[in-house]
């Protein structure tokens, strides 16, 4: 029976990488039985194939190399059962990490899907929980770079994370609204999903009544669809009670095809009795 083994025949056997097994002997996890003194060849016998399998399984458990080293160094059922704890606590961060990125992906994929069979060019009535979001007052023009407002929002507010479609938006004032200036904007404000985390100086959107309209265009083409927001609400008799919330759902930023752009534009509005 062949009782020693070369480091390629043992990283044939446990597919594992020559150069990792060489690294381990460098850090002193998984040293050779001996080594040829002449050849310099590493040789490593059962006692090795034990270990490696070990050292196998906490790694597909994700427990860390150093942590690994630790215990062989001494052990103890106690010592085991502290690093399974440590790793399973780590584990179970790194589901939370991946829920709340699946979640996201979802509310990006109904957000998408939603914006290609949104009936366009019509006034709906829609009724909108309270959002929790971050409000920068810029002004803000179409033709302005909204990527130097956004980077003034990131350094006010130290947002650290990713800022995709649909969680910004422009904030045209009820003054101008009211006055048809629909050609400027008075800041722009980040929307927080549910269970997202958020500064301690994160406001809300208020919960309530919104006259919806959303449109194929960008934030250039919005004014007449402003107009006919406008006309509808006073054709059903709503009056406009705030800020314009206005959303690219669909832009630039996932096609080059102006054509495929929709925005939405959303007021509040109280109902006549």
């Amino acid at each position: 029976m062949q009782l020693d083994f070369s480091i390629g025949q043992l990283a044939q056997l446990f597919d594992v990488p020559v150069p990792t097994l060489r690294y381990y002997d460098q850090i002193g996890l998984l040293t050779p039985a001996r080594v040829d003194p002449a050849s310099h060849y590493r040789y490593y016998g059962s006692e090795q194939f034990e270990r490696l399998s070990t050292i196998k399984y906490f790694r597909a458990l994700g427990v860390p190399l150093a942590q690994i080293k630790d215990f062989f160094a001494a052990r103890e059922l106690p010592k085991l059962e502290a690093m399974l704890s440590s790793q399973q606590r780590v584990v179970q961060q790194r589901l939370r990490t991946l829920n709340a990125i699946d979640q996201r992906l979802q509310n990006r994929l109904r957000q998408v899907q939603a914006a290609q069979t949104a009936p366009l060019g019509r006034t709906l009535l829609v009724n909108l929980p309270p959002r929790a979001m971050v409000a920068l007052q810029h002004a803000y023009r179409p033709q302005d770079d909204i990527e130097l407002v956004i980077a003034k929002l990131r350094a006010q507010f130290g947002l650290t994370e990713s800022i995709f479609l649909g969680k910004v938006a422009l904030l045209l004032s009820a003054t101008d609204l009211a006055a048809d200036q629909f050609d400027r904007y008075a800041g722009i404000c980040l929307l927080f999903e549910p269970g997202e985390s958020r500064p301690e100086q994160s406001g809300q959107l208020p919960a309530g009544d919104y006259a919806q309209l959303t449109f194929r265009g960008t934030h250039a083409d919005a004014a007449p669809y402003y107009q006919q927001l406008k006309a509808d609400c006073q054709r059903q008799g709503w009056r406009l009670n705030g800020d314009a919330v206005e959303t690219a759902l669909i832009d630039y930023g996932i096609t080059d095809d102006v054509k495929q752009s929709v925005t939405r534009i959303q007021v509040p509005i109280v109902k006549h009795a």
